[in-house]
């Protein structure tokens, strides 16, 4: 004779999906590592010191920040590093980025560039956000491994 256990699995429990995270959360996740990442690339790998690239002064690592010659805002250039360089915490937190100055560092080309691409809107899909997290996270650590500071 046959034996009823009496219960049954629901669907709901087999295929629970992953929740996809909102962009706020992705920018959450990834600015931090992209953020020391740029302040890693630019710095001396055995003092940790580097220039800041609006008034030319030199800081050690953790004193700089990470400055955005377009605004965090714009998700086109927010994590491209040609739009990201080291900068002193005065220049870019008390003088808004100084993005004359800014400019000047850059040169004319990459600027317009960059102002263009920063006017363009910007749709990713989870895996590319996903991407740059993995991406930045990989670089920071090799530049992690190789530095004295």
């Amino acid at each position: 004779a046959g034996f009823n256990v009496g219960f049954s699995l629901r669907p709901s429990l087999i295929m629970a999906k992953k929740k996809k995270r909102t962009i706020k959360q992705w920018k959450t996740k990834i600015d931090p590592v992209f953020h020391e990442y740029v302040r890693r690339k630019e710095v001396d790998n055995h003092t940790g010191l580097g220039k800041c690239c609006t008034c030319n002064k030199t800081f050690h690592f953790s004193e700089l920040d990470s400055g955005h010659f377009m605004g965090r805002q714009h998700l086109s250039t927010r994590w491209d590093e040609r739009n990201v360089h080291i900068q002193c915490r005065k220049d870019n937190r008390f003088l808004y980025g100084l993005q004359y100055e800014y400019s000047l560092f850059l040169g004319p080309e990459l600027s317009d560039e960059l102002l263009q691409l920063s006017r363009q809107p910007m749709k990713r899909m989870e895996f590319e956000y996903q991407e740059l997290f993995d991406l930045y996270k990989a670089k920071l650590q090799e530049l992690k491994d190789l530095q004295s500071f």
